[in-house]
């Protein structure tokens, strides 16, 4: 037990040596790295330029954004995160949460809409997936809390997994409750990190950053087995209370 404190107390005076020697290199004058990072004084006026073309388009400019916001729900692919922070950017924190969460609402509904669409078609493929009947075996049950979770917490495909409910039986009313409440903390990060771009906060946009790592990253790197830990626990669950009730 002591061999295992004192290796992390050592792992982690090396993490703060590293980290307080990096800090001296970016602020020491006349280093590669110091002229490279004051240049995003630079960079930042190219974006205040798109910030102005984009608005531009007048009223039609929240349009075209939430517009935007809905094809990257449905081309997965495209990263959310980057046009959540756009949003944050154009329109100021507050303002780019109330259009996100309309877009991110309409384009999981949309997601769910096309599963459903060609759920008959691909239920019977879908059958012999693990994932797929953990989710249809929740959702059949009534169990919807562990999909609310898997839309709150990062690291979780919530494109992909709008369209694999599509696939189950949940029924649309539920769906749509969950999709859009459940995202809105992550929406509202996003917000909060394109507005302090905007307004050239970066000890603020600092901590968000870091804020957003500590929670995304074990989520991402650890989903699977959450993903496994949620699903036995409410399977679980589900069995004791219909061995109760039968008693």
């Amino acid at each position: 037990m002591k061999k295992q404190k004192a290796r992390i107390l050592f792992w982690l005076f090396f993490f703060l040596l590293v980290t307080s020697s990096f800090i001296l290199l970016i602020f020491w004058e006349e280093t590669l790295l110091s002229q490279s990072l004051f240049h995003l004084q630079d960079m930042m006026q190219n974006g205040s330029r798109l910030r102005e073309s984009f608005l531009s388009f007048g009223d039609f400019a929240p349009l075209i954004f939430m517009v935007l916001q809905i094809l990257q729900v449905l081309f997965a692919p495209v990263p959310g995160e980057a046009t959540g922070i756009l949003g944050g950017y154009l329109f100021g924190a507050w303002t780019s949460f109330f259009y996100s969460s309309i877009a991110l609402a309409a384009g999981s509904a949309l997601a769910f809409g096309i599963g459903h669409l060609f759920a008959d078609a691909f239920r019977d493929r879908l059958k012999k997936t693990k994932v797929y009947r953990k989710f249809n075996h929740l959702v059949f049950k009534g169990d919807f809390v562990i999909p609310f979770i898997l839309f709150l917490f990062p690291g979780f495909p919530k494109d992909t997994l709008s369209y694999l409910l599509g696939l189950s039986f949940m029924p649309f009313k539920v769906f749509i409750f969950i999709a859009a409440i459940a995202r809105m903390p992550g929406t509202l990060v996003l917000s909060f990190e394109g507005a302090q771009v905007y307004e050239g906060n970066y000890f603020e946009l600092l901590l968000l950053l870091i804020f957003s790592a500590i929670v995304t990253l074990p989520c991402y790197l650890y989903r699977k087995q959450i993903l496994e830990k949620l699903t036995h626990y409410s399977s679980s669950k589900k069995l004791e209370e219909e061995t109760e009730s039968e008693e």
